[in-house]
């Protein structure tokens, strides 16, 4: 009878260890949890397009702590501080949840918007946290019997012949000397004093002539100034100005610039004026000046209207 699968494979230790790629899939599977956050495609982002979101991680196996800084878009127009508090939050509990680890910081910062889909701060305060998704459970197949065909020749497994053994050749014993003790020696405690002829040599010692002293005067005392103390200044009210609460400023959307068509220059006609009354006052008509050609160019960012 052939024994099951689990008791064929031995018991074993090991050491489970958290890749980097894998830490950021789990990060990046809690920013998207998060409802405003958007996805974007550097391909799909033009020639100078950013990748949103990015990832950036460094972990500490050995204290399973990890630092976090990402970079991710948000739709506009959502609460982009409440949507990046979320996805802190989210990105905390998922590496804790699901890794085991613990977040030292989490920086996120917003370095894009994207046209979509308002999202409120009831729906971002209200998300559901992330969950692990369940993975379809297949049945088991039932084993089938593994027939052997008869007759299969058995190999001969050659056993190597013996190594001979070589000998060890053992020192020969050392003769360990007997250690006796010493006897008493004299000590001399005569003969070390100076000898008599060392006297001869030494030298007369010479003083110097005694100088007369001089004296010394104490300085007269000084007078000491009194010196006036300021009068005690009186303190002042300052009153701080109240601080200004900001105004949110709306940038208008950009307008298409319209053509502007130019009508055609209508050429003058001569006027002639006859004296119809005695009261008809002479009018000096200016000179006819002639036309300036005049450029436009369409409006648009960084253009000019002439």
């Amino acid at each position: 009878m052939t024994p099951p699968l689990n008791e064929l494979a031995p018991a074993s230790s090991g050491k489970t260890q958290l890749s980097l790629r894998a830490m950021e899939r789990v990060i990046a599977a809690a920013i998207a949890s998060v409802p405003g956050t958007a996805a974007v495609d550097a391909k799909l982002a033009g020639l100078a397009g950013r990748a949103f979101p990015r990832i950036m991680a460094q972990m500490d196996p050995d204290a399973r702590v990890v630092a976090v800084d990402t970079t991710i878009a948000v739709y506009w127009p959502s609460p982009v501080t409440d949507v990046a508090a979320a996805v802190r939050t989210a990105v905390s509990d998922a590496v804790r949840d699901f890794t085991g680890f613990r977040t030292t910081r989490v920086n996120v910062t917003v370095g894009g918007a994207v046209a979509g889909e308002r999202t409120s701060a009831l729906e971002v305060s209200t998300r559901a946290p992330l969950r692990a998704q369940v993975p379809a459970i297949v049945p088991e197949h039932a084993l089938r019997p593994v027939a052997t065909a008869p007759g299969v020749g058995v190999r001969h497994v050659a056993t190597p012949e013996a190594t001979a053994v070589r000998g060890v050749r053992t020192p020969a014993e050392t003769p360990v000397q007997s250690v006796a003790v010493l006897g008493d020696f004299s000590v001399r405690t005569s003969g070390f004093g100076p000898s008599a002829h060392r006297y001869d040599e030494l030298r007369p010692v010479t003083t110097a002539p005694a100088k007369p002293l001089r004296a010394v005067r104490d300085p007269e005392p000084v007078d000491v100034r009194s010196v006036p103390l300021p009068g005690e200044f009186s303190l002042r009210r300052v009153e701080a100005p109240r601080p200004v609460r900001p105004r949110r400023v709306e940038t208008p959307r950009p307008l298409r610039a319209r053509p502007v068509s130019v009508p055609r220059a209508t050429a003058l006609r001569p006027v002639q004026i006859r004296p119809s009354a005695e009261f008809t006052r002479r009018v000096d008509v200016p000179r006819p000046a002639p036309l300036r050609a005049i450029t436009i160019t369409p409006f648009h960012e960084g253009g000019r209207h002439e």
